[in-house]
């Protein structure tokens, strides 16, 4: 496996990210599961660009991007984090270290206490990830999504 990088999404990777988030399987895991429109993706986009409370990453090897991170800031110290691979990135066993690197780089840039991760609780593979990346059940599962949480210190 070539090493990973992530940097700062930018405007550019909107129908990149797109295609990722109206693929199949990421929609069937996600709170909402409908095709997103490119007008109301760049929205979004741009919203998540310009808020401070907001880190969204593109994590690359060698061959190009394979995933994203987001976190969303919920109160201080306290991250949401949602993690999505490319499509063709699925199935080789990259999801921990992209995981693991976007919270090395948000712990670089911001004061975080606590990640959240809301796992859809037919998910069983995004589960066990966030559990091997040391998240614990955090409170009962609501709406179909279950709670984890990672502390810090």
């Amino acid at each position: 496996m070539s090493p990973l990088a992530a940097r700062e999404a930018t405007e550019a990777d909107a129908e990149l990210l797109l295609a990722w988030r109206n693929d199949l399987r990421t929609r069937e895991a996600s709170r909402s599961s409908g095709v997103i429109e490119l007008a109301d993706h760049l929205r979004w986009l741009r919203g998540v660009l310009a808020s401070p409370d907001r880190l969204l990453l593109v994590v690359s090897d060698d061959d190009g991007p394979v995933g994203t991170v987001r976190f969303d800031r919920e109160r201080p110290g306290e991250w949401e984090v949602s993690i999505t691979l490319a499509p063709a990135s699925r199935g080789r066993g990259l999801s921990l270290a992209v995981l693991t690197l976007g919270e090395r780089v948000l712990i670089e840039r911001e004061a975080v206490s606590a990640i959240l991760a809301a796992v859809h609780q037919d998910n069983a593979a995004s589960a066990a990830l966030f559990e091997r990346a040391g998240y614990v059940e955090s409170a009962p599962a609501e709406n179909g999504f279950r709670w984890l949480r990672k502390t810090r210190g």
